[in-house]
């Protein structure tokens, strides 16, 4: 092999490490017992949004905590009660959809409850 063909060789080589940099990032995490304070402190504001009366702005804060709560993430059998956990937040948010608020107020707070229940299994 030619030095010259070598030298393109390292050239396209650490080229290419320049380029995909990006694929060795490692994601941050967030802190698993922090992320559930999030999901509850937004479950907490959907349910003080219910008094007023406006079912979208509720569907709309519970979508945003049941999107919180996907990022969630321990081991299996954390990751099947958090998913139990959602799907409340899911019931709860069709029910605000139908402006049943309070039928998505007992959803809202089983999942809290649900939620809180989360870090027995961390």
């Amino acid at each position: 092999m030619s030095l010259k063909k070598v030298f393109i060789t390292f050239i396209l080589f650490f080229s290419m490490q320049g380029l995909s940099s990006a694929t060795f990032a490692k994601e941050v995490k967030k802190n698993m017992p922090d992320v559930l304070k999030e999901v509850d402190a937004k479950i907490q504001v959907a349910l003080d949004a219910i008094p007023a009366g406006n079912a979208q702005e509720v569907a709309e804060l519970v979508k945003a905590a049941n999107e919180n709560a996907g990022e969630l993430s321990a081991n299996y059998k954390f990751e099947f009660e958090r998913d139990k956990a959602q799907a409340k937040l899911k019931k709860a948010r069709d029910a605000a959809k139908k402006s049943d608020l309070s039928t998505a107020e007992q959803e809202l707070k089983g999942a809290r409850e649900s939620f809180a229940n989360l870090k027995n299994f961390l």
